[in-house]
């Protein structure tokens, strides 16, 4: 990822649904707790008990609720696009993501625990995005076509 090709674009504002914890790139954390949250999510059958209310296909990973940038704490949701009035499932909780300027990357196909940390590595470590990016809401979505992420950027 050497230079930054990929157009500036405006979202639409949506919902999603899903399982939420809170954690921090530290050591220890985020490697612990996301594919926790993703074995519970899967553990649970949530898609089976989201399968009326979702909106669109892909499965959302979001980060949001940043504290400063990527050292900081944040928020992780797992989950499915739904209408912003849907009823709040047991145990789930709902991001609205409001319209935002940014970035579409695809990443690599692979197993997605393999190019997924990748990915975020190269984020972290590329001379431009850095300095680009607001830290409004991000989020990667997987779908049958492939992986790809969302940066909030200017």
């Amino acid at each position: 990822m050497p230079e930054l090709t990929e157009p500036l674009v405006k979202t639409e504002n949506f919902t999603v649904m899903g399982l939420k914890i809170r954690t921090s790139n530290a050591p220890g954390d985020a490697d612990i707790k996301i594919p926790a949250i993703y074995s519970r999510f899967y553990k649970e059958d949530i898609p089976k008990q989201m399968e009326m209310f979702r909106k669109y296909d892909p499965l959302f990973a979001v980060y949001f609720n940043y504290a400063s940038d990527e050292n900081g704490a944040y928020d992780f949701l797992l989950g499915y696009a739904v209408e912003t009035n849907t009823k709040l499932l047991p145990g789930m909780e709902i991001v609205h993501i409001e319209p935002q300027n940014g970035r579409y990357f695809q990443i690599q196909p692979g197993a997605p625990e393999e190019v997924v940390p990748k990915f975020w590595a190269e984020i972290w470590n590329h001379p431009e995005i850095p300095k680009i990016r607001t830290y409004q809401t991000d989020w990667e979505e997987y779908s049958e076509a492939g992986i790809r992420v969302f940066l909030s950027t200017k």
